[in-house]
């Protein structure tokens, strides 16, 4: 699809705001900060709401953000899988998004001290209350280490009320996909317990694409006058097999085909959070925040690769995390703190082997501790202008080392122990920036600050070369500046960035080793808007246009002539639309679309491949009806079943030589849920 194209269909969602300029009528309208932790001032934030969730009831996760301007997924087993293993990317991070961008529930990280992929389908999304985005590397301050591309921050917490609730949902779709799902509220004098429980299995779209998800979401809330107490459990368990990938010829062929039939991964991961709100006074309030996390994970590739493997992961959470909210009056400005304290602590031990009764060929010990110490000030100059500032220090403790036994059955000459590693280091954070009201409705507003991201196990680690855990620390400046709307009826945002990053993390596929690649530029434009035409007929429109350039040259044996060449997976353009009509508050219709544009493959550093992977145009239609004793909901997902794939990874020596993941072609699901 031409640049032209996206054009018209941008100017076609921009119509109807550029013909009722007059027309005012009232509309639900995002967000812009956390109500959590002091709003970031001057960065482009982004509220979804519960609203925006139950409305689309048979998408995952990573489709409703992948909505959003700047926001990207990627999928290597394809959304019929639940969206397992699936990459969030914000701001063109592109084959690191999955470290550099930071996910949480309620504050607390679910990155990994490795690379493990986020699970999305562990969270269910009828628990979640709302979702909370932040590009670029403005979370940093209030976060930490891994927010440089940006981070989201999944709030669970249900609201405190009389309410009881007994909800059954049966799903069913394409690819044999069921799904069940039970919520229940029950409110007490003494406390409110809701729980959610979830299964869902699917034939997957590929051959050998099966996949079964469990997950067990508890959260007890205990009021009081002072405060509320806060308790959330969480289980979840997965097995899923996983197709190979396909050649370029295999891609036309036999795109569903695999040869991996007996390779699976599987994992069970719990986690437990508490957390105490104590008012202080008005408007002055601590929250103490405390978490545990353990997730087991394994994978069998017996057939994926010329050496069979077999892995068993073992990782350990803990999280504390207390923090002051302030608001005060300072020579008649308002000033609004937040003061904040973060403990971590991680273990990890993982055996690699030839097959599960195998003795491991390496093992594979590691801990991380960090302590920071952070603050946010925001200063309410006039009712036009409002300025803030924040800054972070942080100590970050590794040691990590790796047990070879040459007795292994999988043993080879060339296999090597690594060093022992033990690194300690200190690292600051610093953001300002500002919000100017221009004239009524309208604001300009802008930032600098940096960010940083610690080099994981898995990095260190590497493939099969090398033998030092050493990397440098990936950091980044950057500066954004915007512009936004808000009437009764329309908002709008359009945000411009530029971040320049400096010993950013990338794999030497060669030397079969990560390495730090000496600096890269990131920029571009994100535009939204949502419009209220008529109280039953809402237009919402996203378009992202994004630069991710190398700006030096690389001093290791692969991709050396970089400098100037695009970072791959990063698409220069993408677009998202949809059209929301409410009939007779009964029926609800959302056609919608989405494009995006052609993006280099993963290790296609040099720019050398004349084949990228190709562009797509989706066509997206739901419906949902409510009554006064169910809702019943249909979807398609790619109506007119094009083939295209968002994930391939080149040959580096081969022109036109690759493997690829095809994603799947046209998706129906119809989901009955009933209220008791």
């Amino acid at each position: 699809m031409k640049l032209s194209n996206i054009i018209i269909l941008f100017c076609v969602f921009l119509a109807p705001k550029v013909f009722s300029l007059d027309l005012v009528i009232p509309v639900i309208i995002y967000e812009n900060t956390s109500k959590n932790i002091n709003p970031i001032i001057g960065s482009s934030t982004t509220t979804i709401k519960k609203e925006e969730f139950s409305s689309k009831t048979n998408k995952l996760f990573h489709e409703i953000l992948d909505f959003n301007s700047g926001i990207k997924s990627r999928s290597i087993y394809g959304s019929s899988s639940s969206g397992s293993k699936t990459t969030l990317d914000i701001r063109g991070m592109g084959a690191q998004a999955k470290s550099n961008v930071l996910i949480m529930i309620n504050g607390q990280r679910l990155n990994n001290i490795d690379m493990g992929a986020i699970d999305f389908p562990s969270i269910p999304i009828d628990s979640i209350a709302r979702v909370e985005v932040y590009k670029g590397n403005s979370a940093s301050v209030l976060y930490g280490d891994g927010a440089i591309g940006g981070a989201i921050n999944i709030i669970t917490k249900p609201g405190i009320d009389n309410t009881y609730k007994n909800e059954l949902i049966v799903k069913s779709g394409t690819f044999n996909k069921k799904e069940l799902i039970y919520n229940n509220a029950q409110r007490y004098d003494l406390f409110n317990i809701d729980f959610a429980l979830n299964h869902t299995e699917t034939d997957g779209y590929r051959d050998e694409n099966e996949s079964h998800q469990n997950n067990f979401t508890s959260q007890i809330t205990l009021p009081s006058t002072n405060g509320d107490h806060f308790i959330s459990f969480n289980l979840n368990e997965q097995v899923m097999s996983t197709p190979s990938d396909r050649s370029q010829i295999e891609l036309y062929k036999n795109r569903r085909g695999s040869d991996t039939p007996n390779d699976y991964i599987k994992g069970n991961g719990r986690s437990i959070l508490y957390s105490k709100k104590i008012n202080l006074k008005k408007d002055n309030f601590f929250v103490l925040g405390l978490s545990f996390r353990q997730k087991n994970s394994y994978s069998d590739l017996q057939t994926s690769a010329s050496y069979p493997t077999y892995s068993e992961t073992f990782t350990k959470n803990y999280q504390l995390n207390p923090r002051i909210n302030q608001s005060f009056n300072f020579f008649n400005k308002k000033i609004k703190s937040v003061y904040g304290i973060d403990v971590s602590y991680a273990d990890y031990e993982s055996l690699r082997k030839k097959n599960s009764i195998a003795i491991p060929k390496h093992t594979y010990n590691a801990w991380q501790y960090t302590q920071s110490l952070y603050t946010q000030q925001n200063l309410i100059i006039s009712d036009n202008l409002s300025v803030g500032g924040g800054s972070r220090v942080q100590r970050n403790s590794i040691g990590i080392g790796d047990h070879l036994r040459i007795n292994a059955p999988n043993y080879e000459s060339w296999d090597v122990q690594h060093d022992k590693l033990t690194n300690k280091q200190n690292n600051y954070v610093l953001n300002i920036g500002f919000e100017q009201k221009i004239k009524k409705n309208n604001y300009i507003y802008g930032r600098i600050g940096n960010g940083f991201r610690y080099p994981n196990i898995d990095d260190r680690i590497g493939g099969s070369g090398g033998t030092s855990f050493a990397l440098l620390t990936q950091k980044t400046d950057e500066i954004e500046f915007g512009y936004k709307r808000q009437t009764g009826s329309y908002s709008s945002n359009i945000s411009y960035y530029l971040m320049d990053g400096k010993n950013e993390l990338g794999y030497d596929s060669d030397s079969f080793v990560n390495v730090n690649i000496n600096s890269t530029r990131r920029y571009g434009l994100e535009f939204m808007q949502k419009y209220k035409a008529l109280d039953n007929l809402l237009f919402n429109s996203n378009f992202t246009w994004a630069e991710a350039k190398y700006t030096s040259n690389s001093e290791k044996a692969y991709a050396k002539k970089i400098k100037g060449k695009d970072v791959p997976l990063v698409p220069q353009y993408s677009f998202d639309g949809s059209i929301n009509w409410k009939l007779f508050d009964k029926i609800e219709i959302e056609p919608s679309i989405h494009y995006q544009d052609g993006m280099r493959m993963e290790s296609d550093d040099e720019n050398f491949q004349d084949t990228k992977i190709p562009r797509h145009f989706l066509t997206n239609l739901s419906m949902i009806t409510n009554t006064d004793f169910f809702q019943l909901s249909l979807s398609v997902k790619n109506i007119f079943n094009e083939k295209y794939h968002n994930y391939a990874v080149a040959s580096s020596g081969t022109n036109g030589a690759y493997n690829a993941y095809p994603e799947p072609g046209s998706e129906i699901m119809l989901s009955l849920s009933t209220k008791f």
